[in-house]
């Protein structure tokens, strides 16, 4: 019950269409990681179609998915609760964290039970959207593993250098320790001041053995703003950015060995 309620005041109104998954008997010995900016389940053909953002997310064959720019009933789309209905039709329970506004912001879905969850909001710094980082803790098996979804606003005319400060610190302390995997929609490229934050923290690129690895935009993708990073410990492999027409983003999908 106390983790319950905790994870009700992380995501606000829970709403939760799939059962919470039981541990897994054994610690598995990886995990598939997408981190996916979703722009509201609005393709490049202007409609909103959840069904293609699904197939498109069922395709990397994830265990954990990092959403940005999800909705839980905006009126630009109708009030649609976008988060829950692409939840339910990948059979996958989530946790919420409000960026912008109530309705607008991150989520991390995931096969492995989350035990906890915290969120912190980011200062903006000029930027003309709001930012958050959102922290869950997943049981795998009796082992935990920390994940933090977040996605970078830069103020104009400039990189997000200070947010992502602010998140490489929020999630190292998160993790206290723990196996880290942070990602989602970070504005920066790799050689850029911003990106420049996680690796100075100590975090590994976990796509950095693919590059480049564009992500957008989705018809032509040229730059990698979509990341991945991870701490000492947890071995990256197979990576993939599947093409899709279902976002302006192109999601980027990691397998972690674990340690």
């Amino acid at each position: 019950m106390a983790a319950l309620a905790l994870l009700t005041a992380v995501a606000g109104a829970a709403h939760r269409p799939v059962a919470a998954p039981a541990a897994p008997a054994a610690t598995p010995s990886s995990l598939r990681v997408v981190a996916y900016n979703v722009r509201m389940g609005f393709g490049l053909n202007g409609r909103l179609d959840v069904d293609a953002v699904a197939r498109t997310v069922s395709g990397t064959r994830p265990d954990v998915v990092l959403l940005s720019e999800v909705d839980r009933g905006w009126l630009l789309n109708g009030g649609h609760d976008t988060l829950a209905l692409l939840a339910g039709r990948l059979r996958l329970p989530y946790v919420f964290a409000p960026a912008a506004d109530p309705v607008w912001g991150d989520a991390v879905l995931s096969r492995y039970p989350v035990r906890s969850g915290r969120t912190r909001p980011l200062a903006a710094h000029g930027a003309p959207t709001g930012a958050q980082a959102l922290g869950v803790t997943l049981d795998l098996g009796g082992r935990d593993v920390a994940v933090v979804a977040t996605h970078l606003q830069p103020p104009p005319g400039a990189g997000p250098v200070a947010q992502a400060r602010e998140v490489a610190d929020f999630a190292l302390r998160y993790a206290a320790g723990r196996p880290l995997v942070l990602g989602g929609d970070l504005n920066t490229e790799p050689g850029d001041r911003a990106f420049a934050e996680f690796t100075r923290a100590g975090l590994v690129d976990a796509l950095a053995a693919a590059r480049p690895v564009p992500t957008s935009p989705a018809d032509d993708p040229r730059s990698q703003i979509d990341h991945v990073f991870v701490t000492a410990g947890l071995t990256p492999g197979e990576v993939a950015a599947p093409r899709s027409t279902a976002s302006d983003h192109l999601p980027v999908a990691v397998t972690l060995t674990l340690p």
